[in-house]
């Protein structure tokens, strides 16, 4: 047998080690972002955002990736979420505690865990510009609604009232 060249030698691209096929673990989403359909509503004096987005949430497990030695990155679809969400989202910049109500439209039967869109949902607020820091969070509600195709996930975020 020749040994082949330093370098030279690869596995086939379609298997790894064990023989099974590889798996895309970061796909690119199939819509573009700025053909994903959603509106935002008048608000109220006290609402800084009312929206309704044709979209499902990447969830926290699909959120972050390795990257290699021991850094991690934001997934194509947490990215594409931002993106969609730069949409429907002005940058106000509101430095107060906020209210933040979210109504999740699931794509279809399959069990979900609720609280895995938490974390997208609250960093695309901050990454648009519309609060300072997820941590003005102070009120969180998040309720399973009925089911719409391809998904769809209302946003509402208040000025909280402390009550004083």
């Amino acid at each position: 047998m020749i040994k082949p060249k330093w370098g030279s030698y690869r596995l086939p691209v379609d298997k790894n080690k064990t023989g099974k096929k590889r798996t895309n673990r970061d796909p690119s989403p199939q819509i573009p972002a700025f053909l994903i359909k959603g509106y935002n509503y008048e608000c109220h004096v006290d609402t800084l955002l009312c929206c309704s987005v044709n979209i499902t949430p990447p969830s926290i497990n699909n959120y972050w990736l390795d990257s290699g030695k021991a850094s991690k990155r934001l997934s194509k679809r947490a990215n594409h979420f931002v993106e969609v969400m730069k949409r429907f989202v002005q940058p106000l910049q509101y430095m107060g505690d906020v209210q933040v109500i979210i109504d999740y439209h699931m794509p279809d039967r399959k069990v979900r865990d609720i609280d895995n869109i938490l974390k997208p949902c609250l960093d695309a607020l901050t990454k648009c510009g519309l609060i300072g820091d997820d941590s003005q969070v102070k009120s969180l509600s998040v309720n399973a609604r009925p089911i719409v195709a391809g998904g769809q996930i209302d946003i509402q975020v208040r000025k909280h009232n402390t009550g004083a």
